[in-house]
């Protein structure tokens, strides 16, 4: 479902909105680290800051830079260029201020895509705008946003998805290069995200969307259609390296991938005072699938409302409480998503189950797993909208039934 010209003021309000939100927090966060220095809250995005502002003083004189090559640099390259991009840009000119403001106008669109993706599911405009104010409003993206990196893979997931989902209906080579270009952005913020969620993204370039009565040659013709697109998605992949790159950083097989995700996650559970079931053993396929339904119910629910610890852990317990009771509208949305648009469902569905599986199995402690959880309450934000309005079409439906009634006493 395409977005009307008469949405576009809707638009404009949920980016100005999601703007002056993100921008005001992470100005706030700034402030307080600089009176605070006890703490700091945008720690990770004053490294970043620093560490860019160093490779675009390289560029600048045109020197070798490295940067990149080892560290901060090395494990989270995506955030650094960024910064580093709009230093050059400026001629090296290091205002704090004026970078919160350029990357709180990119994670500002975040909200924006919501409501497209919403849009393109089938949802209402009132139902797409439920979901943009959850993703606009909800402190996890609010604070991940402020300079963290999550706050670029938020806008990196939902331009890939609503861009597939555009692909599931029609040719259209703009929205190829868009899915081609976020995948190595992805990587770059989070590899091994990137690396995961790529046979999930063919696929669903594969599905393809027909018309209701669709005839056989129209189906033989849209599958002839995806499955092209799914070879220029793989070949311009190859032509960028994304597969090299994804072949030199990730474990040779499973259970090499398996030990690896044992040794964070023990460390996540014993480094920090909110960890949580350190003697869980995922270093083998059936100790993983074991845990697999306990860490799954932690990574999504933690921390419980009695889990209380420090003032960062304490104010996520409303939040997360908040989207737990979300859960079951997020499931009525997910089957009316299956009825509207089941390829694109379909797409979305398998791209949290897989970030799930991932987060379930590493994630160690509370604030670990708020943080990452964040991008899969990103995706489920279209069902809830989803849910949403099916509970407002009832509770209509209802209100006129009464009116009804009452005429006819």
């Amino acid at each position: 479902m395409s977005i009307t010209p008469a949405e576009a003021p809707l638009l404009k309000h949920i980016y100005l909105r999601s703007f002056l939100l993100r921008f005001g927090l992470a100005m706030a966060a700034w402030l307080v680290t600089i009176f605070y220095p006890d703490m700091p809250l945008i720690q990770d995005g004053l490294s970043y800051e620093k560490y860019a502002a160093q490779l675009a003083s390289d560029w600048l004189v045109g020197r070798p830079s490295s940067v990149l090559e080892v560290g901060i640099g090395a494990r989270a390259p995506g955030p650094i260029l960024l910064i580093a991009f709009f230093y050059f840009l400026t001629g090296g000119l290091r205002v704090l201020p004026l970078v919160l403001a350029f990357y709180s106008s990119i994670t500002a669109w975040g909200p924006v895509l919501t409501y497209k993706i919403a849009r393109q599911l089938g949802t209402s405009p009132s139902g797409a705008y439920y979901s943009a104010r959850l993703i606009m409003w909800s402190p996890a993206f609010l604070i991940w946003s402020a300079l963290y990196k999550e706050g670029a893979i938020y806008v990196v997931l939902n331009l890939m998805v609503y861009h597939i989902l555009l692909l599931q209906e029609k040719w259209q080579p703009r929205s190829l290069l868009i899915v081609v270009g976020c995948m190595p952005a992805l990587f770059a913020l989070r590899f091994y995200l990137a690396a995961g969620l790529a046979p999930i993204v063919a696929l669903g370039l594969l599905f393809g969307r027909v018309k209701t009565h669709a005839d056989l040659v129209n189906l033989l013709w849209v599958l002839l259609r995806q499955i092209v697109l799914v070879a220029g998605l793989i070949f311009l992949l190859g032509q960028v390296g994304f597969f090299d790159r994804v072949q030199a950083d990730l474990p040779a097989n499973l259970e090499e991938a398996l030990a690896t995700i044992q040794i964070s996650r023990f460390d996540l559970a014993t480094s920090a005072t909110s960890g949580y079931l350190p003697d869980a053993d995922v270093s083998t396929p059936e100790g993983a699938l074991a845990f697999l339904p306990l860490g799954l119910l932690y990574f999504l629910t933690v921390p419980f409302p009695w889990q209380l610890g420090s003032m960062r852990q304490n104010i996520t317990i409303p939040e997360t409480a908040f989207w737990v009771l979300l859960f079951p509208q997020i499931l009525s949305g997910m089957k009316r998503g299956l009825i509207r648009n089941y390829q694109g469902s379909v797409l979305i569905i398998a791209m949290t189950a897989s970030i799930c599986i991932l987060y379930a199995l590493f994630m160690g402690n509370i604030g670990t797993a708020y943080r990452m959880r964040a991008q899969v309450w990103l995706l489920w934000a279209v069902f809830a909208g989803l849910g949403w309005e099916q509970k407002y079409e009832r509770r209509l439906a209802q209100l006129e039934s009464k009116q009804l009634r009452g005429q006819i006493r």
